[in-house]
């Protein structure tokens, strides 16, 4: 069953709207839109998928579609400062899609909740990022389905935990033609809730790099500050060097990758001038395609 709800906000600017984000999260100038939330079958269960479309009078000629993966769907949306692309999308007349990712929001099992959660599974013998990429085909499916995404009009991105899972489910997914990672998690073994399971192989296997051959060639955008011990620079630094790497031993002579290290970023956090840039890249790329 689909819900779809007309949100009208109080308007403070030319095409812009204040919506509120609900209890513990600020609120964010958003866009007027149609609200649709809808279940999207995958390994026999219902995942709850959230869809945000300009009104009629307001959409794009064709409109593209951004998937953006944070935490859970709700503050992934309407959060600050994960909200930015999504609101990027909306005020040009795109659409934005998201669902809550493993472990976070209304998904959190036995096994945890958040980045703790997703060890746990992994030591347990579930991949969450493998789960991952075959809900995000099967929501992508679901949105061309319903009409609410164009073939070669599609881009995802995600912040930290769901930078990396933006990248993981780019990389297996041709159909997505951008993809942005904001301080995106590219080594599980750097964080803290991995500390007793780092050693693992199977840890290791979900290393980012292993990925970065897919994504050769690729629209890629990973903005990180230069000092950020949360999610390791360092990291994401070899990640962008694999891709550079698998490009030039296929001979390319230009690169779609942009890296950014910036300097006005202090630890994990990340200035709204990078997701803003992050965004603007995405939407570009996917409406010159």
């Amino acid at each position: 069953m689909t819900r779809r709800t007309l949100v009208h906000c109080a308007a403070v600017g030319p095409g812009l709207f204040l919506a509120s984000a609900g209890a513990g999260q600020e609120a964010v100038k958003y866009p007027e839109h149609v609200a649709e939330e809808f279940p999207v079958q995958v390994r026999g269960q219902a995942l709850l998928v959230q869809l945000l479309s300009p009104p009629p009078d307001r959409r794009a000629p064709h409109p593209a579609l951004l998937l953006s993966l944070a935490v859970d769907r709700r503050t992934t949306l309407f959060g600050e400062p994960y909200a930015i692309p999504a609101c990027h999308f909306l005020h040009h007349g795109h659409r934005v899609v998201s669902f809550s990712l493993p472990c976070h929001g209304e998904r959190v099992a036995e096994a945890g909740e958040g980045i703790a959660g997703f060890c746990a599974l992994l030591v347990a013998g579930r991949n969450p990022f493998a789960e991952l990429v075959e809900e995000g085909r099967a929501v992508l499916d679901e949105c061309l389905r319903r009409g609410a995404a164009t073939p070669g009009r599609i881009a995802v991105c995600g912040v930290s935990r769901g930078g990396y899972c933006a990248l993981r489910l780019a990389a297996a997914e041709k159909r997505i033609q951008a993809v942005a990672g904001y301080s995106p998690v590219t080594d599980w073994r750097v964080l803290r809730e991995f500390a007793e399971a780092r050693e693992q192989p199977v840890v290791a296997e979900q290393v980012l790099d292993r990925f970065a051959g897919e994504l050769a060639g690729r629209a890629v955008f990973v903005a990180i500050g230069n000092r950020d011990a949360r999610v390791g620079t360092e990291c994401a630094a070899r990640f962008a060097a694999r891709i550079l790497e698998e490009e030039a031993r296929r001979g390319a002579e230009s690169s779609r990758i942009r890296f950014l290290v910036v300097d006005d970023s202090r630890g994990h956090g990340l200035h709204e001038r990078w997701r803003q840039q992050g965004a603007e890249f995405l939407l570009e790329t996917v409406t010159r395609t």
